[in-house]
């Protein structure tokens, strides 16, 4: 066999082993992306009326932000899921539901985003979120501690942890989704109606 023959088949060879290994080369798994949701129930008229709120900072626990969706295994172990992600900024998506939320339940406009460039003399909002995921029971769990602070900045009125958990009615991850924005909404009711509360309650002092 001589060099020219030898060199046809190795280039042969060649292209038959880069068709084989491109054949068997595995397709990189798709990647999903994820928005919360507010509430889109119509606004409620309450009778008092209520101080501009500023919502913020709100504290996210790290594990939860870091772009991809959670699962618990149990309570000491958690999936970060690669092909399932949050479209945007996790903490950003938080806080304009909780506004949306807030507003629906209040039914005002004066609810502002921590950082604002807007004078704020009204009540602050600031949240830690502790979880919110998908728990080991398939439920889809939203928790956070929370604190309303008087128009002085300094003062606490009210501080409390709140937990919810609710179904899935599936067990994709667009139900999740839908269920962790549902805990959101459930958790901005309790907080404006402590909101409320407050509201009348200085109403009657004054």
């Amino acid at each position: 066999m001589n060099n020219k023959t030898v060199n046809h088949f190795s280039s042969f060879f060649v292209l038959l082993l880069l068709i084989f290994t491109g054949g068997c080369m595995k397709q990189g798994l798709p990647i999903y992306y994820y928005t919360l949701d507010g509430s889109t129930q119509p606004a409620v008229s309450r009778a008092d009326s209520v101080p501009d709120i500023l919502v913020g900072p709100i504290h996210i626990a790290s594990f939860l932000d870091q772009g991809q969706l959670v699962t618990q295994n149990s309570a000491y172990s958690v999936n970060l899921e690669e092909q399932h992600r949050w479209a945007g900024d996790l903490q950003e998506m938080v806080s304009n539901v909780l506004i949306n939320d807030l507003s629906h339940a209040l039914g005002t406009d004066k609810i502002y985003s921590f950082p604002s460039t807007q004078a704020i003399e009204g009540l602050q909002l600031t949240i830690s979120l502790l979880h919110l995921e998908k728990n080991p029971d398939g439920q889809a769990l939203v928790e956070a501690r929370w604190e309303i602070i008087s128009d002085d900045g300094q003062t606490i009125l009210h501080i409390s942890t709140s937990s919810y958990k609710t179904a899935s009615e599936t067990s994709d991850y667009d139900a999740l989704v839908k269920g962790l924005s549902e805990g959101l909404s459930r958790l901005s009711k309790e907080i404006a109606d402590k909101i409320s509360q407050l509201t009348s309650m200085k109403r009657k002092q004054a």
